[in-house]
């Protein structure tokens, strides 16, 4: 079926109207599942707006609008990094069975900035220290141990923020203003967080935790030999976009999207998305937390693990290298 209702050329960027082409149960029926180029009769690959027939929008495609300088600064500071490897992204890698078995799917996919939750390890390693957590909102691993190189990250966040701020100047200032009442949110911008995902095919999925009445950000940087496909979609509308570097996408995550297959042409090719949101938890959690250091807690943590070497030989635990141990 052409989802395609009508396409309105009379302004600079053509509108697309679309219509649903599955019923909200097959829509459904297919979160967890990885979606393929067959669910997607239109891929757009220049300008564009998407909306529904009833006249909300659902993509901001564009093209080319963000610093080549700057995409590169930032690839180049995250890159080992964004190598690390998590089993804690749900349905969105595909592991709808056996959450509590060992059998979740490992993806590259990382958190930079601010988060509401401790991991795991983390809530066991101030249990086991006696050290008090400095709140339930946290910084990131990354740029907690790295902020140099976060720093050299800011400005492409930055140049995200405004393409935001243009596109979807409603959605953009209700979530500039829940932003501004925490201090948990990276600076001049409407984000606290931002999730990298390095060559991982999302299965179909609704993203949860961010603001609800936001739009999802992303971005791609392509690096090393090139590739064909992973085009991000919504399956129920059959439209995709074939994201590319410098290229700004704003899109409607509360609806069930994914990504179909990527074909590298060989073992180089990588594809890193950067997605930027405010987290909801953040906000409801951390108004009233005060900022801490993070190289003051971890100095704590290491006179800590110094103590429990001379004590027993060896520490008993190791710190969190990741957000997700």
């Amino acid at each position: 079926m052409d989802p395609i209702v009508r396409i309105d050329k009379s302004k600079k960027i053509p509108v697309y109207t679309v219509r649903k082409i599955l019923s909200d149960s097959e829509t459904n029926a297919l979160k967890s599942k990885f979606l393929e180029n067959k669910h997607f009769p239109v891929v757009l690959k220049s300008d564009a707006d998407v909306m529904d027939e009833e006249g909300n929008y659902i993509i901001r495609f564009r093209k080319n609008v963000l610093s080549r300088p700057k995409v590169d600064d930032a690839y180049d500071a995250l890159k080992e990094f964004v190598k690390k490897t998590t089993t804690d992204r749900g349905i969105a890698s595909g592991s709808n069975k056996g959450f509590g078995t060992g059998k979740k799917k490992a993806v590259m996919s990382n958190i930079l900035g601010f988060f509401d939750k401790w991991s795991v390890r983390q809530k066991y390693t101030f249990k086991l220290s006696g050290i008090k957590p400095p709140g339930p909102c946290r910084y990131c691993v990354f740029n907690a141990r790295f902020p140099e190189k976060w720093k050299r990250v800011i400005p492409l966040i930055k140049e995200i923020n405004e393409q935001y701020r243009l596109l979807c100047p409603k959605e953009y200032a209700d979530q500039l203003k829940a932003a501004k009442l925490i201090p948990f949110h990276i600076e001049n911008t409407a984000f606290s967080t931002v999730t990298t995902n390095l060559n991982f095919r999302t299965a179909s999925h609704t993203d949860s935790g961010d603001w609800p009445a936001g739009f999802g950000n992303l971005v791609v940087i392509e690096h090393g030999s090139s590739y064909e496909g992973n085009y991000t979609g919504f399956p129920q509308y059959g439209v995709a976009v074939d994201c590319r570097t410098c290229d700004f996408v704003a899109m409607d995550v509360h609806q069930v999207h994914g990504n179909t297959p990527m074909k590298p042409k060989d073992e180089t090719s990588q594809r890193l998305s950067l997605v930027c949101y405010l987290r909801e938890g953040i906000v409801k959690k951390c108004q009233s937390q005060k900022m801490y250091d993070p190289r003051k807690l971890d100095a704590k943590f290491d006179a800590w693990k110094r103590r429990q070497t001379r004590k027993a030989g060896k520490p008993k635990v190791r710190l969190a290298e990741s957000d997700d141990e």
